[in-house]
């Protein structure tokens, strides 16, 4: 959940902080000797080339500021500036180093070592009475030191806004709008549109530039359509699309009219990847050069042309294949090319058997007598029923009837040696489309053999 920290520079001592350590910021080699190396390239904003952050004493609302939250600055009646948190450190001897100057009432026994690193700062110009409303403070409400909006009033701006974010874009005209999308997601366009539909205007999207936008808004449609949840960051200049379950991965998006990626921007991907906490980072284009596939898996990226992307959708909407089993392959550093296409493809086909065996098997049940239920009887009626290409051995056969027996599915029961059947094999195909839609293909199968 994005939270909202109010940062306050009411005195003139704490506007000039505010001028110099947010607005303007410090240079990344003030904190040699007190950040490591990857912890400083981690706080640079990449746009500014500064460290921007700003410093409190006061701990109990400071502790529930996390990456990604809003920080808002206030002076004068009015929120000045806003800002994005990076992240957060509890250290006095890199506070006591910044601030312990001439002219600052710095004070030893209350330091200001609870700092929170900034980017994105943006100067505004909201009035009081109009944050106020926007998450239903008194008129007169005046922040005083560093606070936090409540979580409960970050949830009810949830409610009434796409996100956080999206409410405070249009409190003050600036930052990002946040569109989630899950599965679930029933607006006109996703209601209709196929995940053929979908993967073509993906591809034709990635070749035009004056696309960007809507290639931005398809690509985060595409992931919520394979399962994750997804949300399009709109306007934002780190990152395009977030995937925050089950897998936590920032998406760069590509358009190129000659439909090549010559090198993506891999420094720069890798801030936007620690900024977002992400685990992963894939880079969405039409397509790549091959020194880009090349370097991809030493600089920790995934490249997945919108090709590519076409086809997993194609194979969601086919077979159902959950998120679980895709993002293995759409994790893994390195260009996404059609070698991963065939291994995804050889899991689906082993997936398929696997339930053309149990569904086989159910059958075989049904038509057994209740002291046939043993794998050797099982394969006998199983051979007059299909042919013997489709007739799995008595180890598969056995191995299917502990999963049906399995407490957690209980389509079968194991009662004085023999397996029996707990439902019919109509209610059984039911319950296992949890496996997939590859219950629909094998009754396709099924139709072509009869006809």
């Amino acid at each position: 959940m994005t939270g909202i920290a109010i940062i306050t520079a009411g005195r003139e001592d704490a506007y000039q902080d505010y001028l110099q350590s947010v607005k303007g910021g410090h240079d990344p080699a003030e904190f040699d000797g007190y950040l490591s190396e990857a912890e400083r390239d981690a706080v640079t904003d990449p746009d500014t080339g500064c460290v921007h952050l700003w410093g409190t004493s006061v701990d109990s609302k400071w502790q529930s500021v996390a990456p990604g939250d809003i920080a808002l600055v206030y002076r004068g009646g009015k929120y000045i500036a806003q800002a994005t948190v990076v992240r957060t450190r509890d250290d006095p001897e890199l506070a006591e180093h910044l601030w312990r100057t001439e002219g600052n009432p710095w004070d030893p026994e209350n330091p200001w070592r609870y700092l929170t690193f900034l980017s994105d700062v943006e100067e505004i110009g909201v009035e009081t009475e109009a944050f106020n409303d926007l998450v239903g403070y008194q008129d007169n409400y005046i922040p005083n030191g560093f606070s936090r909006v409540s979580d409960a009033r970050i949830r009810r701006l949830e409610a009434r806004f796409e996100s956080v974010e999206t409410a405070v874009n249009e409190l003050t005209g600036s930052g990002v709008r946040i569109h989630e999308f899950d599965d679930d997601t029933t607006d006109d366009d996703t209601a209709t549109v196929t995940n053929a539909d979908l993967g073509q205007r993906l591809v034709d999207a990635s070749y035009d530039g004056d696309r960007y936008d809507e290639l931005e808004e398809l690509v985060a449609k595409a992931f919520s359509r394979l399962g994750f949840e997804s949300r399009w960051i709109e306007g934002g200049d780190d990152t395009d699309v977030e995937i925050t379950a089950p897998i936590h991965s920032i998406v760069e998006v590509k358009a190129r009219s000659n439909g090549t990626l010559s090198s993506p921007d891999a420094t720069r991907i890798a801030g936007h990847k620690d900024r977002h906490g992400a685990d992963h980072a894939i880079v969405v284009g039409p397509g790549f050069a091959p020194a880009a596939i090349e370097d991809a898996d030493r600089q920790d990226l995934v490249l997945l042309a919108t090709d590519h992307l076409q086809e997993v959708l194609a194979r969601r909407e086919q077979y159902g294949v959950s998120p679980e089993v895709l993002a293995p392959y759409l994790t893994e550093p390195g260009a996404f090319q059609d070698d991963r296409l065939d291994q995804l493809d050889e899991q689906l086909r082993t997936r398929l058997s696997g339930t053309q065996d149990l569904v086989a098997v159910m059958e075989a049940l049904q038509r057994a007598d209740a002291k046939e239920g043993t794998a050797v009887n099982l394969r006998l009626i199983l051979k007059g029923m299909y042919d013997e290409d489709r007739v799995p051995d008595e180890h598969v056969i056995e191995q299917s009837l502990n999963l049906l027996a399995h407490p957690s599915i209980q389509l079968a029961e194991y009662v004085d040696g023999q397996y029996q059947p707990t439902t019919t094999t109509a209610n059984a195909k039911v319950a296992l489309r949890r496996f997939g839609n590859f219950i629909d293909e094998i009754d396709a199968d099924d139709e072509e053999t009869d006809v």
